[in-house]
This record gives C-alpha cells, sequence and structure tokens, in this order.
C-alpha cells in the first residue's frame, strides 16, 4: 500500500551571516583536552608489562610471554564460567595490574611459581578493584601455595597499595604519569 499522506515540504531557513548559529557549549576546549587519553590497545600494554616482568625478574629471566599466557588463561575461564560478559584486560585494568606489579613484584623473587603467585595476587586485586562483579572465585588465582598466604597476600598487597588504588582512580594525571611509565617499558 502506498502512503497517500501529503508530504511536508522541508524548507531551509537561511540565517543572517551576522548572527552566529546558536551552539551548545560542553567543556571549554582545555578541560576537553585534558580528558582525552590516547588509546593504546591492551595487546601493546600487556606487552610492555611482560617486558617488564623480564627485566624486574632478571634472576628468572622469564620468557615475555609466560606471564601474558597466565593471565589471559584466568581472563578466558572467568569468560566461560560466566563471571564476565567480556574480556576484563582493557588498557585501564592493565595499567592498574602494572602499577601494583611494578611496587609489589621484588626483584629478588628466585622462582617462576613465587613470580605466578605474585603477579596472580595482583590480578586478583584488580579484578576485585574494578571488576564488575562483587567477588571472584580465588581458585583460578591460587598457583603455588596455600589458600591462606593468597590471602595473607592479597591483604598486605591492598594494605600497600590502598592509597594508590584510590589516586588512580581519581586521579587523571597520575594515571597518564602511570601509563607513560608502562608505554616506555615498549622502547
Amino acid at each position: 500500500m502506498a502512503d497517500n499522506r501529503p508530504k511536508k515540504s522541508r524548507k531551509r531557513r537561511h540565517r543572517s551571516p551576522d548572527i552566529p548559529a546558536k551552539r551548545r557549549q560542553t567543556d571549554p576546549p582545555q578541560a576537553s583536552q585534558s580528558r582525552h587519553q590516547p588509546y593504546i590497545p591492551p595487546n601493546e600494554l600487556l606487552r610492555c608489562l611482560g617486558l617488564f616482568l623480564h627485566q624486574r625478574c632478571s634472576k628468572l629471566s622469564p620468557s615475555t610471554i609466560w606471564p601474558i599466557r597466565w593471565l589471559r588463561n584466568i581472563d578466558t575461564h572467568l569468560l566461560v564460567a560466566g563471571y564476565q560478559s567480556k574480556n576484563f584486560l582493557s588498557s585501564g585494568s592493565v595499567v592498574f595490574l602494572y602499577m601494583l606489579c611494578r611496587d609489589l613484584i621484588s626483584p629478588e623473587i628466585d622462582s617462576m611459581e613465587e613470580l605466578q603467585a605474585s603477579l596472580l595476587t595482583c590480578y586478583y586485586i584488580t579484578y576485585c578493584y574494578i571488576g564488575i562483579e562483587l567477588g571472584y572465585p580465588p581458585k583460578p588465582f591460587l598457583k603455588g601455595g596455600s589458600r591462606t598466604a593468597f590471602w595473607e597476600r592479597c591483604i598486605s598487597y591492598t594494605q600497600i597499595m590502598s592509597s594508590k588504588m584510590m589516586k588512580i582512580n581519581n586521579d587523571r594525571q597520575f594515571y597518564r604519569e602511570v601509563l607513560a611509565e608502562l608505554k616506555a617499558m615498549g622502547r
């Protein structure tokens, strides 16, 4: 069936050149520029995190791939198990994780199991702090050690880092500094 209603004509309204068009002002230009964060793919930041761990734990000389594989395996496990609807490893979560690793993973680590336990504890804290669920199962994060040791590390790490965890969440400049430091690892 054809629509037999008369069509309204759209007339263009011409404005006088000396009358400026109304513009909706959102933010001053300086404020919008300070909000702009350059997008860096999570894969690139994960590569930088792997390089950081390789340099930090020079006694072990871990491959840059293994720590990333550990993180991705947990991310995939939680995705398949239904704890999240999309991958957790985003640019923001990797920057947050790097901040924790930078301050908490000791260069004196002398076994891959100890490195994995420390990294996965940092990862669990990252999930709990910025993840979408109220709680995540600790089982995928438990590697090499007891539950008691895992929870003691979680409490200790959180006490050490609580002020920086809040700061990175509230202070854009601090976030940018941590991001720039992480990116520098890839150069």
